[in-house]
């Protein structure tokens, strides 16, 4: 046992002599305690990942999508969010802009169609925003920082919007209770412990009085911490464990950017983007070729626009082009006319309709009214549906 507790201690000791000031602030920026940077599960995770073979796997991603890469880092260092926030899009969709599906989530950041509804993203049969590399990124930002304000802790943040914002405050509700009983059991048959038990659980089974969530959470945080839920989150099932697992895997891979690991992160994107105004009806690929570009690629940078021609619901819409196109697009664009469409008025087809209909009924009437027998002489190639 004396020998198990030096061989602990030993490995404790290297460990924090491996921890960085940047380490621990990671946790702090998040606002997880420093002491989970040695829970081991953290430290397994953060093994795992920075092994030679998922340094070299996650570089090439990165790489391969450097333009995506410095948009969303951009993002990070304008809205001042913390660092781990940048991979959340390497986790959602590995940094590459796609759609898995109608009802699928899409995008970076991997937001369903509800979610794009409440962040105002336009997604419909011409347009879905959610494949729109900035603004969507500007929605994601908006997102995290909505549940910041109200959860008060980054990771609390990450973790709404990766799992929801209810099954996280049921969580951590329950989870501090829990930790409060445990060191104040003589309080565990009080009335008003009951009554808060009985809040979570009708929350449970109703689904209702979600601020009460809060209530449990506000009034017993101070005996909560992440350690707690991470280390009961099996038996008690606080949070769904791919949750657990998809923060860790956020500190470690921040942990592994930290010792300057992942080179491809600051790798210089091709071009940067610029917005610029297209008038409606315009054809996609009149547009690359205004701008002397390769469709396919002008296609990449455009993919929230789901066809070939842009919409006719507004007078312009905004797209992407690389910024050292912008005067070249500013001098064709003028001379790019839109596509025009075929319209057809209701009116005069309702009236032509309504006019071959009394015509055919004429006939008919006067087929009616005559007493004579109609007398056919049948054609060769006549059958009885012709005549």
């Amino acid at each position: 046992m004396y020998k198990f507790f030096i061989l602990l201690l030993f490995l404790v000791n290297t460990l924090f002599a491996n921890v960085s000031e940047d380490d621990l602030k990671i946790l702090k920026d998040l606002g997880i305690e420093s002491s989970f940077i040695t829970e081991k599960s953290l430290l397994a995770t953060f093994d795992e990942y920075s092994s030679s073979y998922n340094i070299n796997y996650y570089n090439n991603l990165l790489k391969k999508s450097s333009l995506n890469v410095q948009i969303v880092k951009n993002e990070i260092q304008n809205e001042n969010l913390p660092d781990a926030v940048f991979f959340i899009p390497l986790l959602e969709a590995s940094f590459v802009n796609q759609e898995r599906g109608k009802n699928s989530p899409a995008g970076l950041w991997q937001i369903m169609p509800l979610t794009a509804k409440n962040l105002r993203l336009r997604n419909d049969e011409s347009i879905d925003e959610r494949l729109d590399l900035i603004k969507s990124t500007d929605a994601a930002s908006s997102y995290l920082k909505k549940y910041y304000k109200k959860l008060d802790k980054w990771y609390l943040a990450i973790l709404a919007y990766n799992s929801g914002e209810g099954n996280v405050a049921e969580g951590v509700a329950r989870a501090s209770l829990d930790r409060y009983l445990e060191l104040n059991p003589n309080m565990k048959d009080t009335p008003i412990i009951k009554n808060y038990k009985k809040m979570l659980s009708d929350y449970r089974i109703t689904k209702t009085g979600f601020s009460n969530l809060y209530d449990v959470y506000n009034r017993f945080e101070s005996s909560y911490s992440f350690e707690y839920l991470v280390k009961n989150n099996k038996e008690n099932k606080y949070l769904a464990e791919s949750s657990i697992t998809y923060m860790r895997k956020l500190i470690a891979f921040s942990m592994i950017a930290n010792r300057d690991l992942f080179k491809s992160i600051d790798k210089k994107a091709k071009y940067t983007l610029e917005k610029v105004k297209a008038p409606k009806g315009i054809q996609l690929r009149s547009l690359a070729n205004a701008v002397n570009m390769d469709y396919n690629e002008f296609r990449n940078l455009n993919k929230h626009i789901k066809k070939e021609t842009l919409s006719s619901d507004s007078k312009s819409y905004k797209i992407y082009i690389p910024q050292n196109k912008l005067e070249l697009y500013n001098q064709r664009i003028v001379n790019i006319k839109p596509i025009k469409e075929n319209i057809i008025d209701t009116k005069v087809v309702e009236n032509k309709k309504t006019k071959n209909e009394n015509i055919k009924q004429n006939k008919i009437t006067e087929i009616k009214k005559t007493s004579k027998p109609i007398i056919y002489v049948i054609k060769k190639g006549d059958s009885f549906e012709s005549i």
